[in-house]
């Protein structure tokens, strides 16, 4: 197997004397560079104080795989017997980072960065919460909580987008930042600083030693985008962030939030703002001539503002930048063949399309704006233009029949031509700040239990087995056979499935060999 080690691997080293310092905790999928972190470092560089970056993730992620490969083990077993996935960084193996056996691994490495933070007792340590580590960062805080009691705990991220959410998922901190952190983190770190009494009642910060009567403020959105430098990964040499057979891919930003912001499952209807192409242009200039080519816009769509996309494309012809750009665009009937060859000329080799309905009636139920027939041309042109084009599936939205199922079935088979891989084939999911979730009764999605109680202990998602909704009667395993009937069915057609879709079919399978 091709891979990249022997390579420099940095210890982790607490510097004295600090004001802050800011960690990244495990997992962060590789090989993403981690940009929200980039973002909290640059606005660190802009306060009087004195601070560090270490990104424990990327050091733990090499130290892993460097044993692994170089002592030749094909599988690495815990203490208690427990098989660790070959990449436990891997986007199929988040769930593992939930895994008691997963943390208890790589215990003995994080006690000792905890033993170091203890000797030079920074005034506060912030951690990023992406949504997979917020276990094993709980566990951390209180472990530093128990030999640094004085330290104060500053938390920010993705699980920090809803402030009624946030603080029910994770609640080891003494402050919480609430979505965009430009605006508020800076105040509330120069107050602490300076010695004052603990803030309290801050706008976008939730605190412990906030008012028992406090009414909640949304901060104000930050709009100025081009106002911030972009990340530059200083706090190491960036040849770490490769993953260990040498793959890299730097995320990009165009923008932050969604133009659409109407699909019914989504949970992340953030307000659409944007760079400007220039910008966009400097970040990906900066990267180029430090050797990278691979580029991801992180972006829910690209395509978000269509003319600032194209624009981008054309800047990029235009200085004769040699790039492979990755990214997922929304159907549109501004996507036409003419801009499809524009992307590709640019250096766009996969594209990925959240589809998700693949009905006309579907899609109305889901709320995408569009129909099967846009649909197709979108892909075809991408297609044509020699992309490589990716899909998403999205079932067992309320409203849905076996008969929808029918025609999503037949409408994918239809397009196989054009699509090169469904990556991603799903269940709805209730999460927080989805307009189902928020309008249950619309649907009519109904829960097994009290309502009002499982909203309050599942604040993030309802799990799947207490929730369904009627008319006609969708519940976990009406999901289910309808995902296992779509897979086997794809599978039967020829089209290339992800993953995940690949585990269901094999589960499939393996149940139809027992039975026979």
């Amino acid at each position: 197997m091709s891979h990249i080690y022997p390579i420099p691997i940095p210890p982790i080293e607490v510097m004295p004397n600090l004001d802050f310092l800011l960690l990244e905790l495990p997992p962060r999928y590789m090989p993403f560079m981690p940009n929200g972190l980039g973002y909290v470092n640059n606005i660190l560089k802009q306060l009087p104080i004195n601070f560090q970056t270490i990104d424990i993730s990327i050091i733990f992620y090499h130290r892993f795989h460097s044993k692994r490969i170089l002592e030749d083990t094909n599988t690495i077993i815990t203490s208690s017997g427990y098989a660790l996935p070959e990449d436990p960084w891997d986007n199929t193996n988040t769930s593992e980072w939930f895994n008691p056996e997963i943390i208890d691994y790589f215990w003995p490495q994080l006690n000792e960065v905890i033993e170091d933070i203890v000797i030079k007792k920074p005034k506060m340590v912030g951690i990023s919460l992406n949504g997979n580590n917020r276990f094993l960062a709980k566990k951390f805080v209180e472990a530093l909580k128990q030999h640094m009691p004085e330290v104060i705990i500053v938390v920010g991220g993705y699980d920090c987008i809803y402030h009624n959410v946030a603080i029910k998922l994770f609640d080891a901190f003494d402050y919480m930042v609430i979505g965009d952190a430009e605006l508020v983190l800076g105040p509330l770190v120069n107050a602490i600083v300076r010695g004052e009494d603990e803030p309290i009642d801050m706008i976008g910060i939730i605190s412990k030693y906030d008012s028992s009567d406090r009414k909640w403020q949304d901060p104000p959105l930050f709009k100025e985008l081009d106002s911030i430098d972009f990340p530059r990964y200083e706090w190491v040499d960036t040849i770490l962030y490769q993953s260990f057979t040498g793959h890299h891919m730097i995320p990009i930003m165009i923008g932050r939030g969604c133009n659409w912001r109407k699909c019914r499952f989504c949970a992340e209807g953030f307000v659409y703002r944007n760079h400007s192409p220039k910008r966009i242009i400097e970040e990906i200039q900066f990267f180029v001539q430090r050797g990278f080519h691979t580029f991801h816009f992180n972006d829910s769509d690209c395509n978000s503002n269509p003319k600032l996309l194209s624009d981008i494309c054309l800047m990029i012809i235009e200085k004769r930048l040699t790039l492979r750009l990755i990214g997922q665009l929304r159907i549109d009937k501004r996507n036409t063949n003419e801009y499809f060859k524009l992307l590709a000329k640019a250096g766009f080799k996969h594209l990925r399309f959240g589809v998700d309905g693949w009905s006309d009636r579907t899609l109305q139920l889901q709320n995408k704006g569009y129909n099967m027939r846009l649909v197709l041309q979108n892909l075809r042109d991408c297609h044509e233009a020699g992309i490589y084009t990716s899909v998403n599936v999205v079932m067992g939205v309320p409203g849905e029949t076996e008969n929808d199922i029918d025609d999503i079935i037949k409408n994918i088979v239809n397009c196989k031509d054009c699509i090169d891989i469904i990556e991603g084939i799903n269940t709805l999911i209730l999460a927080a700040g989805s307009e189902y979730y928020k309008e249950s009764e619309k649907y009519n999605i109904c829960f097994n239990g009290d309502k009002v109680q499982i909203y309050k202990d599942h604040p993030h998602v309802i799990p799947v087995d207490l929730w369904y909704s009627k008319d006609p009667c969708i519940n976990q395993d009406v999901r289910l056979k309808r995902l296992d009937r779509l897979c086997k069915e794809l599978h039967k057609n020829g089209l290339h499935i992800g993953s995940f879709a690949a585990r269901r079919i094999k589960h499939l399978t393996d149940k139809v060999l027992s039975v026979e």
